[in-house]
């Protein structure tokens, strides 16, 4: 694949995903509309927690194991085969996992919030039994994506989320005024469900069941070495999230809540813009590795994370100094007031230090995998969860809410810092220091945007919605404009072979 198709696919997964994720954001504000920052809030967030968490493990593992193995056959009729019995034996084992959740929900909410107690913890085990089987649905829509994504197919894995978030919306805003938080969370597993629904005809249309259930499939026992380690590297990074909502139900009636709407807002670009460049160069960094071609191997990687210094580095620095005004435009209406959107800054604020070593982490950890050493970034990610832990442990007491965001970035940086060094280890020399260079200039870059931010800041006037929008959108375009033009006067090489590749779609 070639640069400028990789460029193309991922300005174009970028869209879609930009379009999901602003739902997604609609659907926080209508659940912060509708119940504010609350116990019951609390109490779905943490119901909530672990179909998702298990769900993010699930479909990222799934897919960067199945991938690698189905593109050895999907273009042979034992493809088909090896796809369906994927799907009869993640159904199965799902479906058993589903019913063992429900069951022991007392002692997992247990587990997820320990600072739980009375009926906020009986409302919490409630939710957890409708919200568990979701992850049936949501494990089958992340083996559909991989089927897709192998086939080339990248527009229609990015679409699921809209229909998902669409009806969460409207239980939200209506379902809630009649069954309360309880009719959110039945709306939220038909959410689920729809993810997918919505992929199986696609995957239908590639022949995948038309082939026949084959256990002894060859293919099979490859996943069965490589899923483990993924399935568990995958798990400890999700375990960070549930790691910081453990040590929120310790704090205050609203406070999970809070940390919950400020994790959405910092997940949010790596979501976007990393996601989408790992949908379209990991294939890619699959087979180059296949067919050996480790110079080439080394040029994607090196250009993948430079994009990603040159793209989320902008956006940590704004978003930190934006933090209130952020939140306050997202989240702060009907019952969500003032103090709930100081609650949500303070912690978006330490949350959003971690975002570019995010970004770096999930992008090594793909590289790994490509180059087929499921072992390594395993253990990374797990001492990267201890360190999560113990961070959280030592900060909550001093910062609070604080405390807890600022242990993840901290476990981040760590992690991000010894994956590098291990890869460099296993690779040899990637031209770490054209990478240095785009970080140096990209900071400079940064520097200049944030004196115009933070000047530009002191006349945020605030009042309604439109008016926010306006000021904060002209305030953010500002920035990014003075970002470009320094990054362009400074020769940050991954914005020039953007800026020549668009040159020569717009000659075409």
């Amino acid at each position: 694949m070639s640069n400028s198709t990789i460029f193309k696919w991922t300005g174009i997964v970028a869209g879609l995903l930009v379009f999901s994720r602003l739902l997604g954001f609609l659907r926080e504000a209508a659940i912060a509309y509708r119940f504010g920052a609350s116990a019951e809030t609390d109490a779905y967030m943490a119901a909530v927690v672990l179909p998702q968490l298990l769900f993010l493990s699930f479909n990222d593992s799934i897919k960067t194991a199945f991938i690698p193995v189905y593109g050895e056959y999907h273009r042979e009729r034992a493809g088909q085969s090896l796809a369906l019995t994927s799907f009869v034996i993640l159904a199965a084992l799902l479906t058993l996992l589903s019913v063992a959740l429900v069951i022991s929900a007392p002692w997992v909410v247990r587990l997820v919030a320990p600072g739980f107690s009375g009926e906020k913890y009986e409302s919490t085990v409630v939710m957890a039994r409708i919200l568990l089987p979701g992850l049936l649905f949501m494990g089958l829509s992340g083996l559909s994506s991989g089927v897709l994504h192998t086939k080339r197919n990248f527009l229609i894995p990015a679409i699921p989320a809209y229909a998902s978030n669409l009806i969460i919306i409207g239980t939200a805003l209506f379902l809630g005024m009649s069954y309360g938080i309880v009719g959110l969370a039945w709306g939220t597993t038909v959410g689920f469900a729809s993810q997918f629904f919505s992929q199986l005809p696609a995957v239908a249309r590639h022949g995948v069941f038309q082939g026949k259930l084959d256990l002894q499939h060859p293919g099979l026992r490859k996943m069965a070495v490589v899923l483990p380690p993924i399935l568990l590297g995958g798990a400890a990074i999700e375990i960070k999230t549930l790691v910081d909502r453990m040590f929120g139900s310790l704090l205050p009636d609203g406070s999970l809540t809070a940390l919950s709407f400020a994790s959405r807002i910092y997940l949010l670009p790596n979501g976007i813009i990393v996601l989408a460049l790992l949908t379209v160069i990991y294939p890619t960094l699959v087979e180059l590795n296949v067919e050996r071609k480790m110079k080439e191997f080394k040029v994607i990687f090196r250009q993948g994370a430079g994009l990603i210094i040159l793209l989320i580095l902008p956006i940590m620095v704004g978003l930190l100094l934006l933090r209130e005004p952020v939140v306050r435009l997202i989240f702060e209406r009907g019952e969500f007031g003032m103090l709930a959107t100081a609650k949500t800054a303070n912690a978006l604020a330490f949350y959003s230090i971690g975002l570019l070593p995010l970004g770096m982490l999930l992008l090594i950890k793909r590289v790994f995998f490509a180059l087929k050493d499921t072992r390594t970034p395993m253990l990374a990610m797990l001492f990267t969860g201890l360190l999560n832990i113990f961070f959280n442990w030592l900060l909550i007491k001093p910062l609070g809410l604080g405390g807890i965001a600022l242990g993840t970035s901290l476990a981040v940086y760590a992690g991000a810092a010894g994956l590098l060094v291990l890869l460099r280890l296993k690779i040899g020399a990637f031209a770490g220091r054209q990478l240095l260079l785009t970080l140096q200039k990209s900071s400079l870059a940064a520097l200049l945007m944030a004196i115009v931010v933070q000047l530009g800041s002191n006349f945020l006037t605030g009042g309604s919605f439109f008016r926010q929008v306006l000021e904060l959108g002209s305030l953010i375009a500002l920035g990014a404009a003075v970002y470009l033009l320094a990054a362009y006067l400074l020769r940050v090489e991954e914005l020039a072979l953007w800026l020549s590749i668009i040159r020569r779609k717009i000659k075409r």
